[in-house]
């Protein structure tokens, strides 16, 4: 958006009302498209695509999706945001990346109409002036796609995992924001504590990361935790007794 040198209007998170205030706004310019995270990620909720859609109809708008952290994650058989709402293909662009779901290696994709496409490849600064994905990254990455194909398998452990997560974290009396994805928001509201409490896990064994402003609002510093379908129990077992142990030395819980 930046490198295209549109004008842009900002709505906030996942607020409907103001994003229709904003397409109202819009309504002079040639263009106008809709830019959203499928999973927003530092919250881990869900945009409301389906609304979303609706509004593009009704103000002539195209929507850009990143699905960076849905894809794989979310929707009956992992294919995003889009799936879930059922608006499977009625998104103009879909962008994503392969260091996440797909591998945890580099790179990236974006999917869309054919002239769409042409357009990026012959203008996109970043893509002409970047170095292309290593083979065996690319290859990876599709067999990845494929393996989402043939099984929810790996999907269904995730969110075993995630839910076990937040359930037993809730149970110590953490306060977790809702999640429909990988991420846990473990709330500390205070930027300091979030260092402290993100660097005393890491004694422990435990890598996480403390967010504070201006990444998050003020006094919305939390700890994110991303959890995967390779974490065992034991491994779960293993930072939840850790988070405690921490929330309690620093009297986060009791």
């Amino acid at each position: 958006m930046r490198l295209c040198k549109a004008k842009r209007y900002r709505y906030a998170n996942a607020d409907m009302a103001d994003l229709e205030a904003k397409l109202q706004e819009a309504q002079a310019q040639r263009f106008r498209i809709i830019a959203t995270d499928g999973v927003f990620s530092m919250d881990g909720n869900v945009a409301p695509i389906d609304k979303i859609m609706e509004l593009a109809e009704k103000y002539d708008a195209l929507v850009m999706i990143d699905e960076s952290h849905s894809a794989g994650v979310v929707g009956k058989t992992g294919r995003g945001v889009t799936e879930q709402y059922n608006c499977l293909g009625k998104a103009e662009i879909i962008t994503g990346t392969l260091g996440k779901a797909f591998g945890g290696a580099i790179g990236g994709f974006t999917t869309g109409r054919k002239e769409i496409i042409d357009m990026l490849r012959q203008r996109s600064r970043p893509y002409l002036f970047s170095n292309s994905i290593p083979p065996l990254v690319a290859a990876a990455g599709i067999k990845a796609f494929e393996l989402l194909q043939e099984s929810n398998e790996l999907q269904d452990k995730l969110h075993e995992n995630v839910d076990y997560f937040v359930a037993k974290m809730k149970e110590a009396n953490f306060d977790i924001k809702p999640t429909q994805s990988a991420i846990c928001a473990v709330m500390l509201y205070d930027a300091k504590l979030s260092q402290e409490f993100a660097s005393t896990l890491l004694d422990e064994g435990i890598y996480v990361t403390g967010f504070y402003y201006p990444v998050v609002p003020k006094g919305e510093a939390r700890i994110r935790v991303q959890l995967s379908a390779g974490h065992k129990r034991e491994h779960l077992d293993k930072a939840i007794a850790a988070f405690i142990k921490v929330g309690k030395k620093l009297a986060v819980i009791k």
